[in-house]
């Protein structure tokens, strides 16, 4: 008898895990790599078949309902996950043997329960078809099609549906299914982009230069990053284009202090302090003292001799930095609405959470902008496209704060703001869903 597939064992496990512990998913994964003996490649197929199935689930159990003779409520949950993987890899992996996925998923199942062996195959062979042929979806609003065909629960679809219209909200939905670039900055603190560019290519790897953002570069592939010597030098850090934006728009100089609330993991505390050329003090917080921990790892391998790593609640005033700061990022926590991508189980958190985070924005960005001293400047940013968390935010702390007014940054063309703010969206701007609005202290 031919052998599992240890990726598809491994992908079903931990999407049991992941539903049973309600964990996220790309902890999970990573916790679940760090102690496995899987070959880079099956390590690489086990994440394609995880993070593929988690995207689609929705989509996989409306076409399991259809195809089952059994509620899925019945099914037994580490069956339930065989199938929704197995359907992943019929409806999404061209490149994969139908013939091996199903050998594979009733031999799974076999072992559960033997006698669902013959239910498991009759299931998959019924919508082994859709390899070829795109189903059709019984819906009664395009908003429902879309919410079943991409997997976004309907309330999130008409969330987005508040800001676009029906074909940019379905761009974005396809996007937030998509495979996310991998993206790098060049740390100007410790070489050139010259020998950067010279240690990847000794790995076999040509990174792609941004014309707009020439410190930023995609990398081709799935490439694991901790492993390259250049990152073990610290020439490159992991940082989307769109928090490079972020600190482009703040502007940090050399000599300043600047303050980063909600700093952790430190990617924009880090670029600060690059384009400080490491003069003057960044102090970096975060709630979290083992997120602290990590903005440490940071600063040691990125060389960066500036940052001065806090555990604090960036909610709660603090007095005694009242008006001492020329620089204060307020990257507040969000519904990460913009890097689904990148975080696919975002979606299904609870909207009762999303509705309840503008007060605690708003809490963060007023005890933030206590720090800010005449003339000093205040940046605000979520990674979410919701309106509600970003320009309504805004809008009621200009409100409630006429001392502050916006200012617009000075930003690629391409990426100008418009009276200080800027909504990035993947499908206009090809980055990860983003907002920032820069303000300043009027002079006393």
């Amino acid at each position: 008898m031919t052998p599992i597939s240890p990726a598809r064992l491994c992908a079903c496990r931990l999407l049991f895990r992941w539903e049973k512990e309600d964990a996220f998913v790309d902890i999970l994964f990573r916790e679940a790599m760090e102690e496995s003996d899987l070959s880079p490649r099956d390590k690489a197929l086990a994440a394609f078949l995880l993070y593929g199935t988690v995207e689609n689930l929705m989509y996989i159990d409306y076409l399991l309902a259809k195809a089952s003779t059994i509620r899925l409520k019945k099914i037994h949950p580490r069956v339930l996950c065989i199938l929704r993987v197995s359907v992943f890899q019929i409806l999404f992996g061209d490149k994969l043997p139908l013939h091996a996925v199903l050998n594979d998923a009733v031999s799974m199942v076999g072992k559960i329960n033997p006698k669902a062996k013959g239910f498991c195959n009759a299931v998959l062979r019924k919508l082994s078809g859709y390899r070829q042929i795109e189903p059709e979806i019984e819906a009664e609003t395009e908003e429902e099609r879309l919410s079943i065909r991409y997997s976004h629960p309907l309330p999130l679809v008409k969330l987005y549906r508040e800001t676009m219209d029906l074909a940019e909200c379905e761009a974005m939905l396809a996007w937030n299914n998509g495979t996310p670039p991998t993206e790098i900055r060049w740390n100007s603190l410790l070489g050139s982009k010259e020998s950067l560019n010279e240690s990847l290519a000794s790995a076999g790897i040509i990174p792609e230069w941004d014309s707009d953002l020439p410190m930023c570069a995609t990398l081709p592939g799935q490439v694991n990053l901790e492993e390259l010597e250049a990152f073990q030098k610290g020439l490159f850090t992991v940082q989307s284009r769109s928090s490079v934006l972020d600190v482009l728009a703040a502007d940090p100089k050399p000599g300043e202090f600047v303050v980063d609330t909600c700093g952790a993991p430190g990617g924009k505390s880090f670029m600060a302090a690059a384009m400080m050329k490491n003069r003057g003090m960044i102090v970096t917080r975060d709630i979290y003292a083992g997120r602290v921990d990590a903005i440490r790892e940071g600063i040691k391998r990125l060389g960066v001799k500036i940052m001065v790593p806090e555990v604090h609640d960036a909610s709660v005033e603090d007095k005694v930095l009242s008006k001492k700061a020329d620089l204060v990022i307020c990257d507040v926590p969000c519904s990460g609405l913009g890097v689904i991508s990148k975080k696919p189980d975002i979606k299904y958190k609870s909207m009762e959470g999303i509705e309840g985070l503008p007060d605690l924005q708003k809490a963060i960005l007023r005890a933030a902008s206590g720090m800010v001293k005449p003339g000093g400047r205040l940046v605000y940013s979520t990674c979410t496209t919701n309106k509600h968390e970003n320009e309504e935010v805004v809008e009621a702390f200009l409100a409630e704060n006429p001392e502050f007014c916006r200012e617009d940054a000075k930003l690629p063309a391409k990426y100008a703001t418009r009276n200080g703010e800027r909504l990035l969206l993947p499908t206009r701007d090809g980055v990860d869903g983003f907002y920032f609005c820069r303000m300043k202290r009027k002079q006393a």
